[in-house]
Order: C-alpha cells, then structure tokens, then sequence
C-alpha cells in the first residue's frame, strides 16, 4: 500500500477514536494517540512523563514542545515506516503546522495525507457525554446506548454510579468551546487541498464506518 497518513478529527464524544481504531486494524497501521504515548511515559516514570504529569496533575495541557516530542520519536519506530493514523492529534494550528513540516518530505515524495472529520453537532455531544456513567470499578455506561442492568448501579459490583466530572454538561460546553476555538482554521488545508473528508459522525456507529469505507474506497487501498 501507498505510503498513507491519516488524521481524524471531531470534537469530544464524536466517536472518532472508535473509527479511528477500525480503521487501523483494518488497514494495518499503527494507531497513534497522545494521550496514549504521555501514559505510557508516565507509566514508564521517562523524564518526558515526570514533566508532563507535573502539569497533568495541576489540570494544565501538556505543552505543545512535550507532544511534538513524543510525535517525532513515534513516527521514528519501524511499524511507521509506511504511514500512520492519528486520532486527535493536531488539535490546534500549531500542532498541526508542525505535523505538516514533519511529514513535507514523505508527502513529496508521493505519501497519500487525508484528514477525516467526524461531525457531530454540540447538542449531540452534550446528549452523548452528558448520558455517561461511571463506576470506581472502571466500567462506563450510557443512559441511553449502555445501560446498566439497574438504574444508576454498576452490573460488576454493585456500587452507585456517578458522572464523572469531565462529562457534567457545563465542563463538556467549555470542552466545546475549546474544541472549536482550536480547530477554527485548521480545516482550510484540507478542504482547500481536497483531503478532507467530512463524515456524519451523529449516525449509529456501523453507518459512520459504512460511510468512512465508502469515501476511503476511491482515495486508498483498504485490502
């Protein structure tokens, strides 16, 4: 297969982690999430984790300098070498101007570079994170999409759920603001450059990757 990169963005609850992981599986290239490479180097206790977890555990982002760290090392190892696919990474025009510089070469030299959005509206969000509950046990449910057997009590064991803190509606509204805050700009590249594609992100799960298969078909090789 061609040389391929792909980059999902959506705003929080859009679902695109999900997609994101099918579509590595299905195409066979690593998936790449910073939030996963920061826990492996807090769990590993690196000199790169010690100081990212100093600013997680004061609630502050991660700054950009740390990312783009842990993003350069990665795209380093092995499994790499014939592309990558990101799920939320960039999440602002900073991040993304740096992942653009570090992936020119492979570009000109013929990588295939697309971003897919998967849009989901705010009230969809709010509705999707706002119906989350959790248990200290580490099992999540939905209201709605996953409830437990018994309302508000955990199917493991027994315990009350609660909403976590992240998913209570004013936090997830500021979440949004955010997002779109970030994000306003970024999409000129890619729809300016044709490589964009834009997903309904508020369709079942199933539609949403239908609908991501049916606009990959004519752009990359999914066997």
């Amino acid at each position: 297969m061609q040389k391929t990169f792909i980059i999902f963005f959506g705003p929080p609850g859009s679902g695109k982690g999900t997609q994101a992981a099918k579509l590595a599986a299905k195409i066979k290239l690593p998936l790449v999430s910073t939030g996963d490479l920061l826990r492996q180097e807090i769990s590993k206790e690196s000199e790169l984790g010690k100081i990212a977890r100093k600013y997680m555990d004061a609630g502050k982002l991660v700054p950009d300098e740390l990312l783009e760290e842990l993003v350069s090392r990665r795209l380093k190892k092995p499994d790499a070498a014939a592309g990558v696919i990101f799920d939320g990474y960039p999440r602002n025009g900073e991040q993304q101007e740096f992942l653009l510089g570090k992936l020119k070469v492979a570009i000109r030299n013929g990588a295939k570079i697309l971003g897919i959005l998967v849009d989901v509206s705010d009230e969809q969000v709010i509705e999707r994170i706002g119906g989350r509950r959790a248990c200290l046990c580490g099992a999540v449910y939905h209201v709605t999409f996953n409830p437990p057997k018994a309302e508000g009590i955990c199917d493991r064991d027994g315990k009350k759920l609660f909403i976590r803190d992240d998913d209570k509606p004013d936090v997830v509204r500021d979440r949004l603001k955010t997002y779109h805050k970030q994000s306003r700009g970024m999409f000129d590249y890619w729809e300016k450059s044709g490589k964009l594609l834009k997903i309904d992100g508020g369709q079942p799960i199933d539609k949403v990757w239908e609908e991501i298969e049916g606009k990959l078909e004519s752009r990359i090789n999914l066997e």
